[in-house]
């Protein structure tokens, strides 16, 4: 009768909580002390619940009885499912104490302390790159895999992260949300934003090791490095001269197309690269090149 009043006779002399039946009490009693008698024949995790285990098998076998009715997600489990809705409706109990950053569940705000703490524990074998999340860590792991899942419906190119593909499409819509504070230029991306920032405060960290040349984007050392190294990958196939930069080779088929775009303010006389109009300019100036 004690129980369906609601009333909580036997208590966790660990932690406090209160139960209606002691065979709750001594299941949760269980949990503490770490004993899980109930083990699954597949891949050997045990359990200290049955029901649990049930859950676990129910995930082997592919089992997903609970749909999101918005998107049409299935999931194994009910609680998992209301995770799910809650991030649906936006809802985020789970905040931060050093930022005020909130998550929906408490184990992407355990992450996200991780992170604060500067905890890294998974390493990529490969490269020695670490990670606070196992999520993020696997997606490196498929880069270096180079699986690519995530394919663009317009033009075809794959990603490995649906993240990413979500940014390409953006692309394709012309979504530029990231705008310069200083001269006005939009971005796709924030990591563009912020690189193109750089460039305007000078910051560059990407030194060559061979000439000492910096510059403020990874990409842009690359490519000068493949020019070290006489690396021409991007080829004219009208007269198969190649060049370093895949602008480079624009600017040499334009030649061949007869486009000039960079016309000369003072004469008129017009070039197919900017380059080419620097020269020129520097010609009517009187400067000399030493």
């Amino acid at each position: 009768m004690d129980m369906h009043a609601g009333v909580n006779n036997v208590e966790c002399d660990v932690c406090g909580k209160a139960f209606t039946r002691k065979a709750a009490l001594k299941r949760h009693v269980d949990m503490h002390v770490g004993i899980k008698n109930h083990t699954c024949t597949i891949c050997g995790k045990a359990f200290t619940r049955k029901s649990h285990l049930k859950r676990h098998v129910d995930m082997h076998a592919g089992s997903k009885n609970h749909e999101c009715a918005i998107c049409g997600k299935a999931f194994t489990r009910q609680g998992v499912l209301k995770l799910h809705m809650d991030m649906h409706a936006g809802i985020k109990n789970h905040t931060c104490a050093i930022c005020g950053k909130a998550f929906t569940r408490s184990s992407h705000l355990k992450f996200h302390m991780d992170t604060h703490a500067g905890i890294k524990n998974h390493t990529c074998a490969i490269c020695d790159k670490e990670f606070t999340e196992k999520g993020t860590f696997k997606l490196h792991m498929a880069m270096h895999a180079g699986i690519k899942n995530h394919e663009c419906a317009i033009c075809g190119k794959a990603f490995t992260e649906k993240g990413a593909l979500r940014h390409h499409m953006d692309v394709h819509a012309g979504i530029k949300d990231h705008e310069c504070d200083v001269c006005g230029k939009a971005f796709t991306w924030k990591g563009h934003l912020k690189r193109h920032m750089d460039m305007h405060a000078g910051i560059k960290n990407h030194t060559c090791a061979i000439c000492g040349k910096a510059f403020t984007e990874k990409l842009a050392l690359k490519r000068h490095l493949d020019m070290h190294a006489g690396i021409k990958n991007h080829t004219c196939a009208i007269c198969g001269k190649a060049f370093t930069r895949k602008s480079y080779l624009k600017i040499h088929m334009d030649m061949h197309a007869g486009i000039k775009n960079h016309e000369g303010a003072i004469c008129g006389k017009a070039f197919n690269a900017n380059g080419s109009i620097r020269h020129h300019m520097a010609v009517h100036a009187g400067i000399k090149k030493s």
